[in-house]
This record gives structure tokens, C-alpha cells and sequence, in this order.
């Protein structure tokens, strides 16, 4: 029964999966690569009668140092005089140098393209083409580019490469360099690895005549930022740091030749957080530094411009005379072309390139809807002389061609996404199914049905082809129509049956899924989640209320015929006090999620709570105090809450047992392993050099071992009851080994004097059962009691509180479940917590709040495995999901152990009791399902949207992680629950001789 069980869970999970990805396919398009390559040969300049002198054009320089400064803000080096600001005034040679050589340096504004990660960014800076929205989850995944580069043009001119920094170059270009010195960059804490390992080489490289193209990437003003925020002293010192760098290469090159050219530049931008990803304007807006010993232009004063990202590509390769890469759609900078005869020229060979690129592409892919948007423009082009290819109406053109593939790139396929929505509705459909008809759910015509449509899927996903088979869709339409039907049928019968509770958060699951529709709503999505999950507590408080008078009453409503018993008299028992204490102290605490809300670029007047900051950008002694004596505090509450429920229902009792001990062993190492690991970084940043030495890692590595060495003990046994035997010349009395659990307990409970005087003889045995009521629901709290604390550990000491106020919410709910509330009440309110302490947690569904941190508990910067960082970073991301679906079962547990049903055989209850897990988790699955429906319909309708890559396409995807990683933990969830069953059924066949009635 439990594997059939599992197998239909699993059929469940996979239609959401495959629905995703359908959709997915038609939503988040990627590009066409072209992999042609530009040589001298391919532009032989038609603009001018003359040959050129050079490749395409005269060459101007010989070499070129690349200086990348990652995150170099535009307004970091662009900054106001008399700004007070950390960060501003530190780049005091580039000023010198724009006020007193204003002809030999520009500065410009770098508008990068999203999305605004460095793989993505270091991509379109050496090949000029554009970066799709999707790229960005390969931002920590390079692999070598196989389009037309800046790199392996310098190289097929016979230049020579040096490279330094940051190697995530040594990913995208193998084997590229002449020289290299790469250092490890994913470390985002360490500020000085990557920069101190250029400055040991950069003075005696520049010095060289080894290279024609240097290339240094410093990583630590990102690193500062990501670590500290920008306003921090640390990132001061960066600051200047970089403006020695430059010093130092200027310093050089005052003695060598004319031919070199330095640019300093940034990939990206940062927020005030110090994050990046998204498409705010500080993520955007980089700086651009250009500067040569030769005039550089015959401007009069230095006037501040702005460049996009794209244009440095064929600015630089036609600076330095070699091909511009074959996908390149950006413009040259014409600025620094000062001849005007060489500036023309350049912005012709530009606008050939461009076009070039653009019939070859229409000719590869048959797009008819971009050749008739590209018929007009390239009629026109075709129709000019070359002398009316003027500089302007050559820049013109290019800038319409980027902005065409701009927009075609953002094509979506209909019939993918409309079959990924109507494979999320079909999978909608049959869970319900599966839950209001178990028996129809296990008939042999549904499971053909689901194994042909998954078979069919299968080969859709690995056939990767364009078209949609029609059989997908005639077989989806079927089982959707059967489905539909038998719900049809039953409809008006179950209406009668769906009490008010029901109907109320059903309207309640409905108004938040829609709400993804607007996005006002989604920006502000963690203040509706919050007065929901309040709103959930006035209902169950009222709900209970109204149950009481009832039963006090005899009938099923709220007054009472023969008398009226008022809300006052109730008032004066103990359990409208306890009920009310709850739901206050519920409501509260689930307010406290408001000092947790981490700002996102819509939020305009948000201020960030100092529990969210980085450690080591608290500045105010006092509020570092707070926020240590909370996670301390907070810590060890979460130590002892499930250790006080473990230890009163006699769980620890045992120190005899391996597992009790491995458990109790195992949770005081992560506890106090996690306390070591947090005041150490506490003291590491009032000392710098602690970080050097290994016990960063060592203490959360504690952690890690703590839990894995308990996780494999509580596989083999994962039960917390056992049988205390004591001779007390009695037997024990005959209970039938077949009652459920709670039933055996309330039996034994009751007949307690009858066990100890029954036998005449008086030689029997006396036998405990320790934990014998909570056999289930403890073992699964000592699961989650380890697990929890691992959760911690990765979300940080700053939220700890917050995961405090996530494991007492689960306690009231406990205690709301006693009431015997219908079962889809309970299931949407822990969805709804779910999102709300996604965001209590300090998350937010954009690029820039991933929290990369993450990545690095316990793991070093330059591990090779990033399959275990990026685990890391996903349970950080979906902590109160993975907590809630791990918590879901003890709905089941608490109201058996309340309640006083009894069943006749073993099989029986294994079987109920899987079966109303299995229904909680469907049902869980379902809300989950339905807000993941109305969310791709919302991508679906809004896909020409203004705001679609900056609010529903991130939403979109980060709904999409969380269900995956949530459906991941059910089927765990429920692994782990049929072996905790399996084992129970030993345990009670092990101890048959103390509860059979023929024991004598």
C-alpha cells in the first residue's frame, strides 16, 4: 500500500514538473548562436575606394590594458565634490587626470545589459552580442564560448594575451593565454585573495614586452559589496586601492610608446545592499575609464558621456585592427576615434559588420516574422552610397538592428506554454481526483492514461523539437476531459458537503493566487501573505468559539433553543483563555515578520532591518550586541522547544538506546557548533586575520557531521519508543496488539491498576512503553529538530529569530488542530506560512536578493563540486517550505493521538494512517499547484508586459524553485514516514508477548 502511495505521489510531482518545463520552454527563450567567424577577408571596406591600411581599418594602438573592476559603480568614480559618502571622492588620479588631461581621458557611464551577472557581463564584453534573461541562472556554470570573440581574434592575429584575476576567464577562454594568474572568485567573503595575487604580478607584466593585450579582473569592491555593502569603511580602502592601480599603470606607460591604451572599467553596478543581478539603475550603471599617453580626442573640456557595454567590443578591435566578432551588434564609441576620416571609416566597417550579421542570420533560422521587420531597414541600407554612410546614419542603423534582435529574442512559443499551463490544470484536476476518489485514483484506465502521457513527455523533452507532437495534446485532452467529468458528477454532492471554514480559505488560497496578476501586488506580496495567515487566526479562533456553544447546546448552531449560553459565561473556562492566548500570540508573532522584510528596488521608502545587514556592516557597537544576544537567545530556543517535547512524552528517556544517545549527542554538536561558528565571524571581523586559518569551515563542518552521522542511525531505527521491563510480580494485562497507537495508550492508560493486581499469582512482569502515545509524531520531531538547526545554520545568525517565530507558529498550530477543524483549512494556512516566512526569512523573488552567503557555510570558495553549493543556496532560499513539509505530517499524528477511533488489524491502520498523509500532502501540493498555475498564466498574459523581466518572469522562476525543491522534501517526507511505519509494525510484533491476551 505505502509503495503504491508513493508511486502516485510521484506521478503528481512529475506532472507539475513536466508542466514547468513545457512552459518554461515557451517563456524563457534563449537566443540562436551563430558560430561563424569575421576574418580580414570578409569586409573588404566597399565604403571606400581606397584599401585599408590595416585588417579592416588603420590600426591606432598597439596595445591595450584591460583593467576590469568588478562593481565598479558609475557614481563610485563619478562622484559629487563635496559628497560625505564612504565611497565617493576615492578615485582621485582619474579626476586629476579628467581636469588636467582632458584630451588624453574620458569618462563615460557603462550601461550594461541585463542581466547583471559577471559571467553574462564578461560573455557580451568580449563577443557584443545580448545576454537573455534565462542566461542568468548559468552565472556560476562558465563553459568555453564558441562565439566569435574578442579573445580568439587577438589570437588568430598572432597578439599575445596575458590575463590576471578573477577564473571565471580561464572558463570561458581555455587555453587562451600566454600568461595567466588566475585565483579563485566564487568566495564572495574574501576581499583580498584575487587583488593582493594581481598586485604580485602587475608591475612586472606591465613592464613587459610579452603582451599585447593585458587583462586584469579585481574582484574585491564586488566581494566588499556583497560582504559589507557599499557603505562600509572596508570598501573606502577598495576604492583607493584601485585608484593606486591605476596610478601604478600610469606611472608605467609614461615610458612607453604612444600605442597603449588603458581602459578601467566595471561589469556591473551594485544596490545599496551591495547586490546585483536585476536591472535597477545602480546595477546598470557601471564606470568607464579611457585613457592613452596620445591625445585621445579634440573635445575641449572632458564632457562625462554615456556608452552602452556592448560598444567597447568593436571600439577596442578596431582601435587595435582586428576583426570585430561576428555576432557583434553593438556600436563603436566614436569619441575616441579623433581623425575624422578614421572615424567614418570605422562607422562604416561597424555598420557592414552589423549587417553582415543580420542576413546571415535570417538566412540560418527562416524567421518570417523578423525578416519582414528587417525588410524596410535593410532595403533602405541597401539603397545608400557609401559616401551617404555617414557617421551618424551608420550608428543609426546599428542601433535599430540591436534594438530589433532585441525584441525578437523576447519571442515566445505559444503552443509550449499553453501546454505546460494545461498540463499544470490536468495535474490540478487528477490530484483532486486522487483525493475525493481513492479507489477511482488506482483504477488500471487512469494509470495507462498517466503512463502513456508521461511516455509521450518523455520524448517530447528529449526530441527538443520546435513542434508539439499532436498525440501530447489528444492524449492530455482525454484525461483532462475524464477528470473534469467525474468531478462534475460529484460537485453538487460534495457542495453539501464543504462547511463555511472550507468555503472562507478556499477564498482566501484564491485571492492570494490571483493577486500574482498585478505587479503591486507581487512587490508588496509579503504584507498580503501576512494579514491572510492573520486573517486564518480569527477564523479558527471564531470557528472554535462557535463549536463550543454549540456542543454546550446540544445542536449544531450557534444559539441554543432551550437556552442561550453567552460568550461571557464561556469566557470564564480555561480554554477560552488558552485559545485566546494562542491566537494572540500567533497574530503577534506573525507581525514580527515585518522587521524581517528585505528591500527590493520597487520598495521605495523601505529601510533594511539591522537583522538583515551583513555582520560586518554594522557600524553601531550596540546594534551588533542586539542582533548577537538575539541569534544566541534565539538558538537555543530552538534548541529546547523540541527537546522539551521529545523528553515529556518520554522519547529521551532511554540513554540505553544508541539512537537516543546519537540524537541527543548530534544535537547539542550542531548546537553548539553553530553558536562557535557565528561568534567566531562575529570576532573575525573585529579581527581580520582569523579568517586566515581554517576554523571558519571547521565549525559549520560540526554542523554538517553532526546531522549526518545522526541521519544515519535514524535510518537504520528511527523509532524513539522502547519497552522498559520490571519484575513487579504482576502481568500485564491483554491488549489487543492491533489497536492504533493512541488506542493503546488511552487502554493502557486507563487499566493501570488492573495490570498490577490481575495475576493471582502475583509473578508477572511490569512493562513500560516509553513514548508509546507519540510513537510517530516524536520520531519525526527529532528528525526535524536536527534538520532545523542545519537551517539555521545556513539562513544565518541575523534570522534566527525568525525561525524561532516559524517553529512556535507550528506549536500554536498544533494546538489549533486539536479542534477538529476541517483538514483544507489547516493545509492553506500552512501554505500561507509557507511564503510568509519566505519572506520573514529576509528573501525576495528577484535576482539580487539570492543570497549567496549561503554557498559558503562550511564550503570553500574554490570547491569544484558547485552541485553542493548550489544545494546550499536553494535551502536557504526555501527554508520555510522544506520546514512546513516536513512538519505536515504531525496534522495527521496530533489528531490521532486525540483521538479514540480504534481499528482491527495492523495493515488497516498502516494503511489509513498513509493514506491521510498521502491525502495532506496531495492536498498541500494542490494549493502549492494552484498558486504555480495562476502564476504562469500571469507570465502568459503579461508577456509584452513593461515590468515582465523585472517582476513576473523573477517571480515565475522563483515560484517554480520553491516547488520544486517542496515536492523534492514530500517524497523524502514520505520515504521517511513509511520506514518510520515499517518499523513501528516490527516494534509492536518484537513486543506481541507483553500485549497478547494469551500471555500468561
Amino acid at each position: 500500500m505505502g509503495s503504491m502511495l508513493f508511486l502516485k505521489l510521484l506521478v503528481v510531482v512529475l506532472g507539475y514538473f513536466f508542466g514547468v518545463y513545457f512552459f518554461s520552454r515557451g517563456f524563457l527563450l534563449t537566443r540562436h548562436a551563430l558560430l561563424h567567424k569575421s576574418s580580414c577577408y570578409d569586409v573588404q571596406y566597399p565604403v571606400s575606394s581606397s584599401s585599408p591600411s590595416g585588417c579592416w581599418v588603420k590600426s591606432k594602438y598597439k596595445r591595450a590594458i584591460l583593467l576590469v573592476v568588478d562593481a565598479l559603480r558609475y557614481d563610485f568614480v563619478a562622484s559629487p565634490k563635496h559628497s560625505k559618502k564612504i565611497y565617493h571622492n576615492k578615485f582621485s588620479l582619474v579626476n586629476e587626470l579628467l581636469s588636467k588631461k582632458p584630451s588624453n581621458s574620458m569618462l563615460f557611464k557603462f550601461i550594461a545589459d541585463p542581466p547583471t551577472t559577471t559571467l553574462q557581463r564578461l560573455k557580451s564584453l568580449t563577443t557584443g552580442s545580448l545576454p537573455t534573461f534565462v542566461d542568468a541562472g548559468t552565472n556560476f556554470a562558465g563553459t568555453a564560448i564558441e562565439e566569435d570573440n574578442l579573445i580568439d581574434q587577438m589570437i588568430n592575429q598572432g597578439r599575445k594575451i596575458t590575463f590576471m584575476g578573477d577564473d571565471t576567464w580561464m572558463a570561458l577562454f581555455p587555453n587562451h593565454f600566454n600568461k595567466s594568474y588566475p585565483f579563485p572568485s566564487f568566495d564572495v567573503k574574501d576581499l583580498h585573495t584575487v587583488d593582493d595575487g594581481i598586485l604580485a604580478h602587475l608591475y612586472d607584466e606591465l613592464r613587459s614586452n610579452s603582451w599585447d593585450l593585458l587583462i586584469a579582473h579585481f574582484l574585491g569592491v564586488d566581494h566588499c559589496g556583497h560582504k559589507y555593502g557599499p557603505n562600509h569603511p572596508e570598501m573606502s580602502k577598495k576604492l583607493h586601492q584601485m585608484d593606486i592601480v591605476i596610478r601604478i599603470i600610469r606611472n608605467v606607460t609614461k615610458v612607453m610608446p604612444d600605442d597603449t591604451i588603458l581602459f578601467v572599467f566595471g561589469d556591473h553596478g551594485m544596490t545599496q545592499n551591495g547586490d546585483h543581478g536585476g536591472d535597477s539603475d545602480e546595477e546598470l550603471s557601471a564606470a568607464l575609464f579611457a585613457y592613452s599617453p596620445q591625445r585621445l580626442h579634440f573635445e575641449k573640456e572632458n564632457v562625462q558621456r554615456v556608452a552602452a557595454q556592448l560598444n567597447l567590443v568593436p571600439t577596442l578591435a578596431l582601435l587595435l585592427d582586428i576583426p570585430v566578432p561576428f555576432s557583434n551588434l553593438g556600436a563603436l564609441i566614436p569619441e575616441l576615434f579623433p581623425d575624422r576620416e578614421d572615424r567614418t571609416q570605422a562607422a562604416r566597417v561597424n555598420v557592414y559588420q552589423v549587417i553582415r550579421y543580420t542576413e546571415t542570420y535570417l538566412r540560418n533560422f527562416h524567421d518570417s516574422v523578423l525578416t519582414e521587420r528587417f525588410s524596410s531597414l535593410l532595403k533602405i541600407f541597401n539603397n545608400l552610397e557609401a559616401d551617404e554612410l555617414t557617421v551618424e546614419k551608420s550608428l543609426d542603423i546599428v542601433h535599430k538592428v540591436n534594438s530589433i534582435f532585441l525584441d525578437s529574442w523576447a519571442k515566445f512559443h505559444l503552443g509550449w506554454m499553453t501546454l505546460g499551463i494545461v498540463t499544470i490544470l490536468e495535474t490540478i484536476v487528477s490530484s483532486l481526483v486522487m483525493v475525493r476518489f481513492p479507489d477511482r485514483a488506482e483504477s488500471g484506465r487512469l494509470l495507462f492514461l498517466k503512463s502513456l502521457h508521461f511516455a509521450l513527455f518523455f520524448w517530447a523533452v528529449l526530441a527538443r523539437n520546435e513542434s508539439i507532437p499532436p498525440v501530447i495534446g489528444i492524449t492530455l485532452s482525454i484525461e483532462l476531459t475524464m477528470h473534469l467529468h467525474c468531478l462534475v458528477g460529484k460537485l453538487f454532492t460534495a457542495v453539501d458537503n464543504i462547511r463555511t471554514m472550507d468555503w472562507i480559505s478556499l477564498f482566501f488560497m484564491f485571492l492570494h493566487a490571483i493577486s500574482v496578476f498585478s505587479n503591486s501586488y507581487i512587490v508588496n506580496e509579503d504584507a498580503v501573505v501576512r494579514y491572510i495567515v492573520q486573517a486564518f487566526f480569527i477564523m479558527f479562533f471564531i470557528s472554535t468559539v462557535r463549536k463550543y456553544l454549540a456542543k454546550q447546546c446540544g445542536l449544531h448552531r450557534f444559539h441554543c433553543k432551550t437556552r442561550k449560553l453567552t460568550l461571557f459565561e464561556w469566557s470564564k473556562k480555561n480554554d477560552y483563555l488558552n485559545l485566546t492566548a494562542f491566537v494572540t500570540a500567533g497574530m503577534v508573532i506573525i507581525r514580527c515578520g515585518v522587521w524581517y522584510r528585505r528591500c527590493r528596488e520597487e520598495l521605495v521608502k523601505c529601510t533594511m532591518s539591522l537583522f538583515l545587514l551583513p555582520f560586518g556592516s554594522l557600524l553601531d557597537r550596540n546594534d551588533k550586541i542586539i542582533r548577537m544576544l538575539v541569534s544566541c537567545v534565539s538558538v537555543w530556543i530552538i534548541y529546547i522547544i523540541p527537546k522539551r517535547y521529545l523528553q515529556d512524552n518520554g522519547h529521551l528517556d532511554g540513554d540505553s538506546r544508541l539512537l537516543v544517545l546519537v540524537c541527543k549527542f548530534c544535537s547539542k554538536l550542531i548546537t553548539w557548533s553553530l553558536m562557535a561558528s557565528w561568534a567566531y565571524s562575529w570576532l573575525a571581523e573585529e579581527v581580520p586575520k582569523m579568517m586566515e586559518n581554517g576554523l571558519p569551515l571547521f565549525f559549520p563542518r560540526c554542523c554538517y557531521a553532526g546531522f549526518v552521522l545522526f541521519f544515519m542511525f535514524y535510518l537504520y531505527d528511527p523509532l524513539f519508543t522502547y519497552t522498559n521491563v520490571v519484575d513487579r510480580g504482576a502481568k500485564l494485562v491483554s491488549v489487543n496488539v492491533h489497536f492504533p497507537i493512541h488506542s493503546l495508550h488511552a487502554y493502557v492508560k486507563k487499566n493501570w491498576k488492573t495490570f498490577l493486581t490481575n495475576s493471582p499469582t502475583n509473578q508477572g512482569k511490569l512493562v513500560f512503553v516509553h513514548g508509546f502515545k507519540t510513537a510517530l509524531s516524536g520520531s519525526l520531531v527529532a528528525f526535524i529538530w536536527n534538520f532545523t538547526l542545519i537551517l539555521t545554520l545556513l539562513l544565518g545568525d541575523g534570522t534566527s529569530f525568525s525561525m524561532v517565530c516559524l517553529l512556535l507558529i507550528s506549536v500554536i498550530l498544533l494546538r489549533l488542530n486539536k479542534e477538529e477543524h476541517s483538514v483544507l483549512p489547516i493545509i492553506i494556512f500552512m501554505v500561507e506560512l509557507c511564503f510568509h516566512f519566505f519572506y520573514a526569512f529576509g528573501h525576495q523573488p528577484t535576482f539580487a536578493a539570492i543570497p549567496w552567503d549561503a554557498a559558503f557555510v562550511g564550503v570553500p570558495g574554490n570547491f569544484k563540486y558547485l552541485w553542493l553549493q548550489t544545494l546550499l543556496v536553494m535551502l536557504n532560499i526555501s527554508a520555510s517550505f522544506v520546514f512546513v513539509v516536513l512538519f505536515l505530517p504531525m496534522v495527521v499524528f496530533t489528531r490521532d493521538e486525540h483521538s479514540a477511533a480504534q481499528v482491527t488489524a495492523t495493515d488497516a491502520q498502516s494503511r489509513n494512517c498513509s493514506m491521510r498523509i498521502f491525502t495532506c500532502n496531495v492536498l498541500f501540493l494542490t494549493v502549492l499547484g494552484t498558486k504555480l498555475f495562476f502564476c504562469v498564466l500571469a507570465c502568459a498574459l503579461h508577456r509584452r508586459h513593461l515590468m515582465v523581466w523585472k517582476i513576473f518572469a523573477p517571480k515565475f522562476i522563483f515560484e517554480s524553485g520553491l516547488f520544486f525543491v517542496t515536492s523534492v522534501f514530500m517524497l523524502i517526507q514520505f520515504i521517511l514516514l513509511l520506514r518510520l511505519q515499517s518499523r513501528f509494525c516490527f516494534f509492536l510484533q518484537a513486543n506481541k508477548r507483553y500485549f497478547s491476551q494469551d500471555n500468561d
